[in-house]
């Protein structure tokens, strides 16, 4: 269980499509992990290149903890300019306290050429509690608090030290054939100054092309109320990407 520790922290931290589904104690007992990746080449009236790769391993005990480490990345360029380069990473341990509640600890590194980001890394901590797991779906709610540490690639804009609430309702629905639908929203605030604030949304479906091979399609929406000068406050993308499970 060491080995398998330290390899998913080292991946963490290579900087190397995360799902926004949550995570479920038992779902899954033992080792496991997918493969994510897309990739879209335009020749003639439209020069442009778009690549996207993740990778994620999970370790489930099925007892009382998960850990997961989730890493990706996406790069793209029209007409010779690059237009995307950026990284995310996370690493998270879920332990389960009670029947309905689960403790999580997580930290998260990333990188953004296109928001002036030259890191952003985030240690935290909070509470996630199993309000509905009927045919309807699973609906989950967290509450915790996280630190950030941001450093931009503008002189313009000074390094930040941030603590910041952490707030999150997340949906899934499972249907036959190991299809899924997911939903999750995150607010963001900083604890000193709630005007600064982080808000997502994101969407998915995950649909199943033949035994552990998927097609996933997810939209998501971002808003950053303080980005970095000259970055604009919204970020939207939609993404259409192959995922083999294993």
């Amino acid at each position: 269980m060491k080995l398998i520790f330290m390899a998913l922290i080292s991946f963490a931290y290579l900087h190397a499509i995360i799902t926004i589904a949550p995570e479920e104690l038992g779902a899954k007992p033992g080792f496991s992990g997918s493969l994510e990746g897309s990739l879209e080449t335009k020749r003639g009236n439209t020069e442009s290149d778009a690549y996207s790769m993740g990778v994620k391993f999970q370790y489930d005990d099925n007892a009382s903890y998960l850990i997961w480490s989730a890493l990706s990345g996406s790069y793209a360029k029209v007409a010779g300019e690059k237009n995307t380069d950026k990284t995310y990473a996370h690493v998270r341990l879920i332990h389960s306290l009670y029947k309905s509640a689960d403790w999580e600890s997580f930290v998260q590194s990333e990188t953004n050429a296109f928001t002036k980001v030259k890191y952003r890394r985030l240690l935290g901590a909070g509470l996630r509690v199993h309000l509905l797991d009927k045919e309807m779906g699973k609906i989950y709610a967290g509450l915790g608090a996280y630190y950030e540490d941001i450093s931009y690639t503008t002189t313009l804009d000074p390094n930040e030290r941030n603590a910041r609430v952490n707030f999150y309702v997340a949906y899934v629905k499972q249907f036959q054939n190991n299809n899924k639908l997911a939903y999750t929203a995150y607010y963001q605030p900083k604890i000193n100054a709630f005007d600064d604030y982080i808000t997502s949304h994101s969407i998915e479906l995950e649909v199943t092309i033949y035994q552990k091979l998927y097609l996933k399609f997810n939209l998501s929406y971002n808003r950053d109320s303080m980005p970095a000068v000259d970055v604009n406050r919204i970020d939207f993308a939609q993404k259409t990407s192959f995922v083999y499970k294993f």
